[in-house]
Formats: C-alpha cells, structure tokens, sequence
C-alpha cells in the first residue's frame, strides 16, 4: 500500500539518530533544515557527522530507556539486529521511528526532498526502489527553479491580502491563479506592480459583487 505524504513541524523536535556512518549521515543532512535537535549516538561516530554544527555527538553504545525522551528517532547502525531492536521498543511506545533498510519496522519513511525555502516537495517509492526515487527526485529538481523560493514567499503574503480584501472564495482563488499564472510567464518572478494591478481587478469585482 502507498504512504501517504504527512508534512509535520521539526522545528524544535527532539530526533535521536543511532549510528555514526553513511547511512546516518544521509538521514542527518535530510533533516537539517528543517529546525531539529539532533543527538548522534553510536560507539564511533564518522568526522563527517562530528565536523556538523549544531548537532549533538555522544560517542557510546545506546541504551533503549533513552529514546522514550525522543520525538523522532532514527535507527541506523550497521548491525540490522540492534535496528531491529530500537524499531521494536519505539513501536511498542508509540514513538515515530525510522529504521534503516527495514520498512516493515519503521512507522515513517525518508523521502527524496527537493527544497526551495518554504516549498518542499517529497518523492518516496515506498521504499521499493532508492533509485527510482532518486531519479524522480533529480528530475523535479530541475525542472524548480531557485526562484521559486522568492515566489513561494511573495504569493504568501499575497494570499494574505486576498483573503482580507476578497470576500468570494471563487474570485479568491482566481485572483491567485492568476497570480501565479502572470509570475510563470516571467521566468518565476512576480512583479509587484503587476501583482497589486491583478488585485485591484478582483477587488473590484468582489465589491461590485457585494454591493449587486
């Protein structure tokens, strides 16, 4: 069955990663943007992952009773068994958990993430194949460009002002399309004196409306 896509706040959000190698640093750099506080614990930790600011490094084994203060944890170690293990107890306690190379044990996946500031798009195969995800995920990545993260922010605080001064939820969400629409047709870029011309139509359109 496909998973559904739930996008949720790290911000702030206690996440305990166990491993020190590749494996743990992928799903480290996955998560670093997004606000997390991360701890690290493995007996020995890779220079990659130390040499990453803001994290937290405990060079030990892990003991179980840590986790249950975790929001997230993240099991990847090399030995499937102490996975298998960490994916048990966090089961058991309700605690989201991602295990390395065991899907049936984790209650979240890692989806190939292509960011541009507040857009965020997620390709996940369910876990079947990495390499289609990663091709997908590569795909969509060219075909956003960066300006999209200028675009995403500008169209926020246009949604604002359409919402205040646009009482009609049809002309509203035209108004937006349209919007968007006049940024696509200049390389991404919306222009605010365009932008406030297409809003003062619909404005006025919304009152006349109203006042029918």
């Amino acid at each position: 069955m496909a998973y559904f896509p739930m996008y949720i706040d790290l911000e702030g959000k206690k996440v305990i990663v166990v491993g020190g190698g590749k494996a743990a640093l992928r799903k480290i750099n996955s998560l670093l943007y997004f606000g997390a506080k991360i701890a690290v614990i493995a007996p020995k930790v890779c220079d990659d992952i130390k040499a990453i600011k803001g994290i937290n490094v405990h060079e030990s084994n892990v003991a179980l009773d840590i986790l249950q203060n975790a929001d997230i944890v993240v099991a990847a170690t090399r030995r499937p068994e102490i996975n298998a293990k960490i994916g048990t107890y966090c089961n058991d306690r309700g605690i989201m958990v991602n295990v390395a190379d065991n899907k049936e044990l984790s209650s979240f996946l890692f989806p190939g993430v292509i960011v541009r500031g507040d857009l965020v798009v997620g390709v996940t195969t369910g876990g079947n194949s990495q390499a289609v995800s990663k091709q997908i995920r590569n795909m969509i990545d060219r075909m956003l460009p960066e300006e999209y993260e200028a675009l995403t922010r500008k169209m926020g605080a246009y949604t604002e002002l359409a919402n205040v001064n646009i009482k009609s939820t049809a002309l509203r969400e035209e108004a937006l399309d349209e919007l968007v629409k006049v940024a696509l047709s200049n390389k991404c870029v919306l222009d605010d004196k365009k932008a406030n011309k297409v809003l003062d139509k619909y404005y006025r359109e919304d009152a006349a409306r109203r006042n029918a």
